[in-house]
């Protein structure tokens, strides 16, 4: 009996030993205090002892009076070693920016993994955390009236445009303000407030809001384009004035602003910039008793001018939801370009210049590709020798020394003709 029991424990223990370990580290990034409009990260590292056979999906996370954004689809890759053991695995960061003054609380979120060596998916959560948002005191309260932006760095630059040289009536000049924040999200960017110039038309364009890349996958902050373009109407000198944008350095804790110059220009007349009929002339000949005499030409021009008028003015409601519209398209293919498999693909090539193995990189063209991010399957797919390559691309990934170039141009030379492959594979199942 005792011999059965030392057998019975003997064999657990093996069961066990071959399962991969696996351990969940959470922080916030950069330590407190926060004010308001600050970002901060949430970093979840998932690590294991084994390799990840597909790349975990986000925990979908809410906190009311804070703005949120999840990670993206790249992922940064860790090796670390904790109480003397080597771990391997993933970093998620999600982006939060305080919104309202008061205590959040972080709730556990859940991750499936999918591990080599595992028996199944393991199920893992992150620990709760809690932090305080303070509102603004001292030389922070009393900074400009508006949202203020909290950043590590801000970088605010101008680009002029002129429609030709010289300026004349009728031309057009396009001022281009391009803030970039280190440390904040795209969002909290406020938009810039040109100023209003007699004898310039003012035409605004649509903003241009997107977060800004380390070059590694992960949002190291956020940018904002505006645009405004000046129709001249009058000839003469002009100045378009500086315009300043305040921030908070959330490094030093200081108020800092940064400038683009004023912008001066001539605008010289136009000769043969003249309105369709001469106004002033058909009132002077009003005025010694003659008859307006106009050309069927300008009849025309007048009715359609006074057309278009009228549908400018009954028809704003419909412009303005036909504005929104297009402008919810444009957000919209911007959206489905970045979740689009070729996106992916690209990526993965941009990744593959730096790393021998960009695992994240390749999770996400998978996933996108073939709706299924699994490396095994995707070995089998591959040519024998490519599929070898990929095994052992993985475990020298995960492993010591770290895989080398040479040990996966097998698997990368493989890679055309399996997309390839898969394109034609997804036409062939469409539905006609």
């Amino acid at each position: 009996m005792t011999r059965w029991l030392w057998l019975l424990c003997l064999l657990s223990h093996l069961a066990w030993a071959d399962e991969p370990r696996v351990r969940v580290e959470t922080r916030l990034s950069p330590a407190a205090p926060y004010l308001l409009g600050s970002t901060l990260r949430l970093e979840i590292d998932l690590l294991t002892s084994s390799w990840f056979t597909q790349a975990p999906q986000p925990a979908e996370l809410q906190l009311p009076g804070a703005l949120v954004s999840a990670p993206t689809g790249q992922a940064d890759k860790l090796t670390v070693r904790r109480d003397g053991e080597s771990y391997f695995g993933l970093r998620l960061t999600y982006l939060i920016s305080p919104l309202q003054a008061q205590n959040f609380s972080i709730p556990a979120l859940s991750f499936s993994l999918q591990l080599g060596q595992a028996s199944g998916p393991v199920q893992v959560s992150s620990q709760a955390l809690s932090f305080n948002a303070m509102a603004p005191t001292g030389e922070l309260a009393e900074a400009p009236a508006g949202n203020l932006l909290v950043a590590q760095q801000v970088r605010f630059s101008q680009q002029i445009e002129a429609s030709t040289t010289p300026l004349k009536v009728g031309d057009s000049l396009t001022r281009r303000l391009l803030v970039e924040a280190d440390g904040a999200q795209a969002m909290l960017i406020a938009p810039a407030e040109f100023a209003s110039i007699a004898g310039l038309k003012a035409y605004p364009q649509p903003a241009e809001v997107k977060p800004l890349d380390d070059g590694r996958g992960s949002v190291s902050g956020g940018q904002r384009r505006d645009s405004l373009s000046y129709v001249i109407e009058q000839a003469g000198s002009y100045q378009l004035p500086a315009m300043q944008v305040h921030w908070w350095d959330a490094s030093a804790g200081q108020l800092r602003s940064a400038e683009v110059p004023a912008v001066a220009f001539e605008a010289q007349a136009n000769t043969a910039y003249r309105l369709p009929f001469d106004l002033q002339a058909d009132l002077q000949r009003l005025g010694r008793g003659q008859h307006i005499q106009l050309s069927r030409f300008s009849l025309l021009i007048a009715g359609g001018l006074l057309l278009l008028g009228l549908i400018g003015y009954f028809g704003r409601p419909w412009l303005s939801q036909l504005r929104r519209r297009l402008h919810a398209w444009r957000a919209g293919r911007q959206a489905a370009w970045l979740a689009s498999e070729a996106y992916a693909w690209r990526q993965l090539q941009r990744a593959w210049r730096h790393t021998p193995l960009p695992l994240a990189p390749l999770y996400s063209w998978l996933q996108r590709s073939s709706g299924n991010a699994n490396l095994r399957e995707l070995s089998q797919q591959l040519p024998a020798a490519a599929g070898q390559a990929l095994q052992q691309a993985l475990a020298a990934s995960y492993g010591a020394p770290p895989a080398h170039a040479a040990s996966t141009q097998q698997l990368r030379n493989s890679l055309p003709a399996l997309r390839r492959a898969l394109r034609k594979q997804a036409r062939s199942k469409a539905p006609v």
